[in-house]
């Protein structure tokens, strides 16, 4: 109980009873008892309460419809009782036991699965395709793509509980299932109106760890007969999305073993009350010898033509018939232009948004996406270079990171990365790499993967043993028709191994290890640069102190304290070293010096009535000291406003001061 309650995050959004998750933990000591023994009857006696049946549902709009009359172009989002969120945690983990411990499902049901993610499916496919690959004889490679429609709408209770009892599941997991199912009710809330509550007429809830759980016993009878049909056929299920491999020497047997393959889904769906959804059928091939084979076959299904495609989007990630990622990459490149935009709209429109709940949004939002399953297509190199993808993908990042600061383009991608505290993208992707290596290793994943390549293999095996005898008989001449049996999988060319010695469980050492990386990236910078340039930003060492002193200030204290730092500010002495019209001498009014930051905060005689009253605040007389330290950096940001030299700032002087 403790720790199912300690796991929830503790600031998520509550339902109508407005008890948080913090609330909860923060008094947990004291209600572990009733808790207890309150969660103790619902399993003794099967039932999940009304009240935590109870939910409130948010109604968002989809974003890039054309029109919103049609209710598929809304999310929905449940707001959960903390009470029921905990329960069915716990059931969760006795449910995922029994499963695991039992091998009730196939190896080819991933999601919701223990210790299985999106990567697990992807490095799945992706080394299945190898293996076939592999085999001295050529084959090509066909997938269907099918799609369940409204698949959690359309589960018939009656299926499913008869599902988990052929299943010999516990006597209490189906009766709790059962209490779990009925009677379910919610109230919708749009445009800040709430209406009344009413039954739901779905039969399993959407996005919830259980009702994927109980989906994947749902369709296994289907899982277990594609794989019962013993050809070159493997089956890959991710919830509602299920795609059916085929390979063969021919395109017309792979059509017939696809059209078989068909048959038994639609057999399934009637039999189920389901439908798959004939418009996302999608037929893609994967072959290296495009020229060997005909790659404008189509399949008859139904009523309906299937053409194959060259081009692939599975579980959010491209693939193209020679699994090469330019695709992938190009769909990155696009949606980073949205992400941008919305990371524009926020900061222009939230006054609030400071530099690090910014640098905040990037990190958790953008950079994720730009590195959405890197261990899938990153190729690591021991000499540290970088790769085309990679050299592509660090232009969105310092696109981003410049945006973020609000930093000119002749700042240094290095200098700009340490005042933003965000490693390069070529160490974050190896620090990611790396830690997928370590989660391998202490988990099954790689063994399943392993074992469902040597099937492949040992089938290939059989098959390219009785050609060969045929091919001999005929006295026909082929080398190399042989497969050894003694060759170990090798997971499409690419290694996972350490650069390092490891010894610990987590990824602690690994996150050490990268960031000694990226500390000797800057060291060598810092070297390369002469001691007369140096600027404020490049005498620090690598540290997170570079965002920290300016957590307190606002955007525009935040913005032009960094330029300060760095020295890249429309002053005279910057701007005529880069030949802008207008600035004809980088000298000062004051004519004493040129006019740089440390001449106009310390020296400058046109500003010494505003100077006082900054060394005042700043409690440090020193340039070195005051540009480093938070109180001095929001004095030294409002005497810079108030002098008047940067036009970019005259309006939110007025806001500020």
């Amino acid at each position: 109980m403790k720790q199912t309650i300690r796991r929830v995050k503790a600031d998520k959004a509550s339902d109508a009873s407005d008890i948080s998750n913090r609330a909860l933990q923060a008094k947990l000591a004291e209600l572990i008892s009733v808790l207890t023994s309150l969660f103790n009857a619902c399993v003794t006696h099967k039932y999940h309460s009304k009240q935590f049946k109870k939910t409130q549902t948010i109604v968002l709009r989809k974003s890039k419809k054309s029109d919103y009359i049609n209710s598929k172009t809304y999310r929905l989002i449940a707001l959960l009782d903390i009470m029921s969120k905990a329960l069915k945690s716990i059931m969760i983990k006795r449910l995922s036991d029994i499963v695991e411990t039992h091998r009730m499902l196939s190896n080819a049901q991933m999601k919701a699965r223990r210790k299985r993610f999106v990567i697990s499916t992807l490095d799945l496919l992706i080394d299945q395709v190898h293996t076939v690959w592999d085999c001295e004889i050529k084959y090509v490679i066909f997938m269907l793509s099918l799609d369940v429609v409204e698949a959690f709408n359309r589960v018939s209770h009656v299926r499913l509980l008869h599902t988990l009892k052929m299943k010999r599941t516990s006597s209490y997991i189906i009766k709790w299932t059962r209490s779990f199912l009925e009677n379910r009710e919610t109230s919708l809330i749009f445009d800040e109106q709430t209406s009344d509550i009413r039954e739901i007429n779905a039969d399993i809830s959407q996005r919830s760890l259980i009702s994927s759980i109980l989906f994947l016993f749902f369709n296994a009878s289907l899982i277990e007969k594609c794989e019962a049909l013993r050809i070159k056929i493997e089956v890959l299920d991710f919830i509602n999305d299920i795609n059916i491999l085929v390979y063969d020497r021919f395109t017309e047997e792979i059509c017939r073993t696809l059209s078989k393959a068909h048959d038994v889904c639609a057999k399934w769906a009637r039999t189920h009350d389901a439908t798959f959804a004939s418009e996302k059928y999608e037929l893609t091939h994967f072959t290296r010898k495009s020229k060997r084979f005909d790659m404008t076959t189509s399949i008859q299904i139904e009523n309906s033509v299937i053409k194959s495609k060259s081009d692939v989007q599975i579980l959010e990630m491209q693939l193209n018939m020679k699994l090469q990622w330019d695709a992938h990459l190009r769909q990155i490149e696009t949606n980073h232009v949205t992400r941008m935009l919305t990371l524009s709209y926020l900061e222009v429109f939230t006054w609030e948004a400071i530099f690090t709940k910014a640098r905040q949004v990037y990190s958790a939002v953008v950079r994720s996406e730009i590195a959405f399953e890197a261990s899938i297509w990153h190729q690591r190199d021991k000499k540290d270079k970088l790769s085309s993808k990679e050299r592509r993908l660090e232009t969105l990042q310092n696109q981003t990171l410049r945006h973020v600061a609000e930093a000119f383009k002749r700042v240094s991608i290095e200098t700009l990365e340490t005042e933003t505290y965000t490693s390069s993208l070529h160490v974050h992707l190896n620090m990611l790499q790396n830690k997928i290596t370590l989660h391998s290793r202490v988990n099954d994943r790689t063994q399943k993967i392993r074992q469902a390549c040597e099937l492949i293999r040992a089938r290939l095996t059989r098959v390219n043993r009785v050609i060969s005898r045929l091919l001999v008989s005929k006295k026909i001449v082929l080398l190399n028709v042989f497969i050894q049996e003694d060759v170990k999988i090798q997971s499409r060319r690419r290694r996972r191994s350490f650069f390092f010695t490891i010894s610990t469980s987590d990824s602690i050492a690994i996150a050490q290890y990268h960031k000694d990386q990226w500390n000797q990236r800057w060291e060598k910078y810092r070297e390369r640069i002469a001691d007369v340039n140096i600027i404020s930003a490049q005498r620090l060492h690598l540290s997170n102190k570079t965002i920290k002193m300016r957590d307190d200030l606002q955007k525009a204290e935040s913005t032009l304290a960094m330029h300060i730092r760095i020295e890249r500010i429309d002053l005279n002495a910057y701007l005529h070293s880069r030949n802008v019209s207008g600035t004809n001498s980088s000298r000062c009014d004051c004519e004493w010096s040129h006019q740089t930051t440390k001449h106009v905060l310390m020296h400058c005689s046109n500003w010494s009535h505003l100077r006082s009253r900054m060394l005042q605040d700043a409690d440090f007389s020193d340039y070195r000291i005051i540009v480093v330290i938070t109180k001095s950096l929001r004095a030294v940001a409002k005497m810079m406003m108030k002098t008047k030299l940067l036009k970019q700032f005259r309006v939110t002087r007025t806001l500020i001061l």
